[in-house]
């Protein structure tokens, strides 16, 4: 079924994700591929259930990116610490979310 197999991968990025609660900039490389992958899943699941994904799809994505940015462009390693901890805690609660909601409202049967 394609919603257990949408699940398998969020669920293998949200594990790929809390790895890398630690900023290093290796740490920060697979956070942000992480991100990627998953906008392209929330992407998809918006196409199955608009109704459902749309917000995540947008506003979700664009304040992950945000905060990607934010990270990156930061100066100093306090500065960059504490966006990347907000970076991680956003990115991690989104997959998170995501995943209920695939096993609470997607249909049975995509």
């Amino acid at each position: 079924m394609e919603d257990d197999l949408i699940l398998e991968k969020l669920e293998n990025l949200l594990n790929q994700a809390k790895k890398v609660e630690v900023l290093s900039d290796a740490n920060f490389n697979i956070l942000d591929n992480v991100m990627r992958q998953y906008w392209l899943i929330v992407k998809q699941l918006n196409g199955i259930a608009p109704s459902i994904f749309n917000n995540i799809a947008t506003n979700g994505v664009i304040d992950l990116i945000n905060r990607s940015n934010l990270t990156e462009a930061a100066k100093d390693l306090q500065e960059k610490t504490g966006h990347y901890k907000d970076y991680w805690d956003y990115l991690t609660y989104s997959i998170d979310i995501t995943i209920t909601y695939v096993k609470n409202y997607l249909p049975e049967q995509v």
